[in-house]
């Protein structure tokens, strides 16, 4: 290595100038491996996110029967599924609902039937009619709360009254039924890949991260980056689980 000195400074003068740039160099050394670590560590980091992402959502593709519905599990464990439009409403009521199974429905136009797969508890109950009501007109309305009645599934028909037309989704109720009310607020949560939305009681105990919502004023995309970003997951899968409409969020919450 040449090392140039300048002849009209003393030898002190030269040796005191070389120590400083030696000092700069040393500097610009020392921070530029810092940079190097960094981005190594960051890329590394990438890596690792990349491949976890792609094995949740390779695991994600290998979807259970009922995720093609509006679903969740209730606290005391039973199945509980929903429509998602008029064609899955359907589905859910002529193809996987049993004679004797609860089916529950918001009173307002436009809303999913949800329907408790085997015997219903008191507990389930409660979050279904929460759930038959998240889903409803009632959250892009901006409602607060919402009745919801619900019956056997032997009570519910296709055929209509002389003189009347039952649209595609809808179904006619006859007998007694009984009614709630569901509160709308709901959660959303995820657990190994799996993004569940649903009530506080049932997502709360199941969930490792969790993010509450009720109707506001925020759009369903600017919900979707919000959620996906805090719960770290596809906002595909975000799409697929929340409300229809405008929201706020409540609270985000980790165990």
């Amino acid at each position: 290595m040449e090392i140039e000195l300048d002849t009209t400074k003393s030898a002190a003068k030269n040796a005191s100038e070389l120590f400083q740039k030696a000092k700069k160099l040393e500097a610009k050394s020392l921070r530029a491996k810092e940079i190097l670590k960094k981005l190594a560590k960051k890329m590394e980091n990438a890596k690792v996110n990349t491949i976890n992402k792609k094995d949740v959502m390779k695991e994600r593709k290998k979807r259970e029967w009922f995720e093609k519905f509006r679903w969740f599990t209730s606290s005391t464990g039973k199945l509980v599924i929903g429509g998602r439009d008029a064609t899955s409403n359907e589905v859910v009521m002529k193809k996987n609902t049993e004679e004797n199974e609860l089916c529950f429905h918001a009173d307002i136009v436009g809303a999913p039937f949800f329907v408790i797969k085997g015997e219903a508890d008191k507990q389930t109950i409660e979050e279904t009619i929460h759930a038959a009501g998240i889903f409803s007109k009632a959250w892009t309305g901006g409602y607060g709360s919402v009745n919801v009645f619900y019956a056997p599934r032997t009570q519910f028909s296709k055929q209509a009254p002389s003189g009347e037309y039952i649209s595609k989704g809808g179904f006619m109720v006859r007998g007694k039924r009984e009614w709630g009310k569901a509160i709308l607020k709901t959660y959303i949560g995820i657990k190994d890949g799996i993004v569940i939305c649903g009530p506080k009681s049932a997502i709360e105990p199941w969930a490792d991260k969790m993010m509450g919502l009720e109707p506001g004023d925020l759009k369903p995309g600017e919900i979707i980056k919000k959620a996906s970003r805090w719960l770290k997951i596809d906002a595909d899968e975000i799409q697929r689980v929340i409300p229809s409409g405008k929201s706020k969020i409540l609270v985000e919450k980790k165990k």
